[in-house]
């Protein structure tokens, strides 16, 4: 009977181990409903909240650009000089990269 309720245990955990981070990253795939594309991009703006996104340099100045377009509807000025900054610096080392 242990070795019953071992081998169970085993297997449950061998699952949940599998399972997880699928159900995970199907989470994270999901459309972004209207109210959060009206939200502040943390990911853009602190880079918390990322998850495994990763970004070309043409999208990150894609999304900064769209992020500085929604204006004091969504951001405080500070963080709207912080985003033209970012902006500023990530178009400098596209420029960088592509005289190279």
């Amino acid at each position: 009977m242990k070795k019953t309720s071992k081998l169970f245990t085993t297997v449950v955990f061998s699952l949940l181990s599998i399972i997880m981070p699928v159900y995970a990253d199907g989470a994270a795939t999901e459309e972004p409903t209207e109210q959060q594309t009206q939200q502040k991009n943390e990911c853009i703006l602190l880079a918390i909240k990322c998850g495994n996104s990763i970004i070309s340099i043409q999208d990150k100045i894609q999304l900064l650009k769209e992020e500085i377009a929604k204006g004091r509807t969504a951001y405080t000025r500070e963080e709207i000089d912080t985003l033209k900054k970012k902006l500023d610096e990530v178009s400098k080392t596209l420029d960088f990269l592509l005289d190279r």
